[in-house]
């Protein structure tokens, strides 16, 4: 597997996983999807479904539109086959780290909340406690550390994990967490508060009340109980998440429909929005588009929105 290939030192093994790459990329995809296209629109058509993920989030299927790639740069390309029509453009509205202001939120952690409200990159602010550095010199390796940590322990990712991701041994690794709580005591209070307080109610709630049921979190099971804690400490930020942005996406509709506009939402994809519009109102319409989804919902901390537009969907990134 891709694991077992990076242990080798062996320049064949960077070819192997190039072509397993671009196989995956052109059965999956540029085969896959052109078959798919309605004849009669001349468009791809997924089906959202709301009853699949635990969390509540939408999952996507036939095609499926949420799992386009976009880390590498190749996979990215993918994206950019999903064009406007003539005289339209695309718009991409996404949520900036959003499980992470959730997390500010609900533990009303003071340090993290601090640098939410005064627009700190995040993950540079953490490197700074962590590794004991000034904000102005941190560097890009403690930030990608920082980063892993930040949203490692979202979903309950112990030292082992941790150590394995940003490639540290595991007491460095458990160095880093350590230091983090330190400084971010109010997320560890939520954590532990959360934890003790799923185990006596036997579920957790997203910041709108609803229930997320963890049937093992008393079990004698070890292993099904530690997988129920770390449910318990990131249920709340992905349903949260996905409460957010359906409250964005029915604001949003509401808009368009009040307006007649002509703005089409074509897709969901987690933290983002999707639309089809004129291209001569795209601005316009995108910082409407910007202030709905930062205003659906107010928190303790600002909802960021990143906003995008270009003739095709990789363009709006």
């Amino acid at each position: 597997n891709e694991e077992a290939l990076k242990l080798l030192d062996h320049p064949l093994v960077d070819l192997i996983m190039a072509y397993r790459t671009l196989t995956k990329l052109n059965s999956t995809y540029l085969e896959a999807l052109p078959k798919q296209i309605n004849r009669k629109t001349g468009r791809l058509h997924t089906s959202y479904h709301q009853a699949v993920t635990a969390t509540g989030r939408l999952s996507s299927s036939k095609p499926n539109f949420q799992n386009i790639p976009i880390r590498t740069e190749r996979g990215a390309q993918i994206r950019s086959a999903f064009i406007a029509n003539k005289d339209n453009a695309i718009l991409a509205a996404d949520y900036s780290q959003i499980e992470l202001r959730i997390m500010a939120h609900i533990s009303q952690d003071k340090s993290l909340i601090e640098a939410f409200n005064n627009n700190v990159d995040v993950h540079s602010a953490t490197a700074s406690q962590v590794f004991d550095t000034e904000l102005s010199n941190v560097t890009k390796d403690q930030r990608r550390k920082a980063k892993a940590i930040n949203f490692g322990l979202i979903y309950g990712m112990s030292a082992f994990g941790l150590a394995k991701q940003i490639d540290v041994s595991r007491t460095e690794a458990k160095q880093y967490i350590d230091g983090y709580f330190d400084n971010y005591p109010g997320v560890l209070r939520f954590m532990d508060e959360t934890k003790e307080r799923a185990k006596e109610q036997g579920f957790v709630e997203t910041i709108l009340g609803r229930r997320l049921y963890l049937p093992q979190i008393n079990s004698k099971n070890k292993m099904l109980q530690q997988h129920a804690l770390r449910t318990a400490i990131n249920a709340p930020m992905q349903g949260s998440s996905a409460d957010i942005i359906k409250k964005a996406m029915l604001d949003i509709q509401s808009w368009i429909d009040r307006e007649n506009n002509g703005v089409k939402m074509i897709m969901q994809v987690h933290d983002e929005l999707v639309f089809e519009l004129r291209a001569d109102k795209a601005k316009e319409y995108g910082e409407i588009v910007r202030s709905m989804m930062s205003d659906t919902l107010k928190l303790s901390i600002p909802l960021e929105v990143d906003v995008g537009i270009g003739t095709n969907w990789q363009e709006a990134h």
